[in-house]
């Protein structure tokens, strides 16, 4: 999920939400991750899950995806995963901040922290900040707003994100992006996509 996150900021770093769909681009994009973490699922599996989830955000009965529909779909799917990685100039290695918050707390010696850090990685991802700070940073952000969150102190007479190649205005940016995230209101989507110019059928 992550990975698909990650890709689907780096994709619309480079082209128009209004020229691309951000549905099928989401689609694309987890079906792309599940391959690159080893975990492949089918194209059709990933085209049903969507489906579902559009019918029940619009209170929808949930209707069957005809072959006809299910092959069309397939057929734009793969050709806009395609797209992505010419984007992505077929650079897909993704790193998280998951992978550096166990360590980093174990040198805090901070592991209370663990599970609120791992969240605000999570809600991360619904940010640009992985395109754009290092992962080093926005994990030492997390931890930080973690440390804030909880009441945990961590040290600062000797800047302890030093350690982790990491700068402070960074660490307050990270922590002021996801502050920013928290004071939203309930995300509501707002198509951008110019359907006059769609080369791809809906999954909805």
């Amino acid at each position: 999920m992550n990975t698909g996150q990650a890709l689907l900021h780096r994709f619309y770093c480079k082209q128009s939400l209004a020229r691309f769909s951000i549905k099928r681009v989401a689609a694309a994009c987890l079906w792309l991750s599940s391959k690159l973490e080893e975990s492949p699922r089918g194209l059709e599996s990933v085209i049903r899950v969507f489906h579902r989830i559009e019918c029940r955000r619009h209170g929808a009965p949930i209707r069957h995806l005809g072959d006809s529909s299910l092959e069309e779909v397939v057929t734009d799917l793969s050709r806009l995963e395609r797209r992505v990685l010419k984007e992505l100039g077929f650079v897909c290695h993704v790193e998280h901040p998951h992978k550096f918050i166990p360590s980093y707390l174990n040198v805090l010696d901070a592991p209370e922290l663990m599970q609120a850090a791992w969240n605000l990685a999570n809600d991360s991802m619904r940010t640009s900040l992985c395109v754009r700070f290092k992962t080093e940073v926005v994990a030492c952000g997390v931890i930080y707003a973690a440390a804030r969150r909880v009441g945990v102190p961590l040290p600062e007479d000797s800047p302890w994100w030093t350690l982790f190649d990491t700068d402070e205005a960074g660490i307050h940016e990270v922590c002021r992006v996801l502050a920013r995230l928290y004071s939203l209101p309930s995300p509501q989507y707002i198509s951008q996509f110019d359907t006059s110019s769609a080369t791809l059928l809906r999954i909805s």
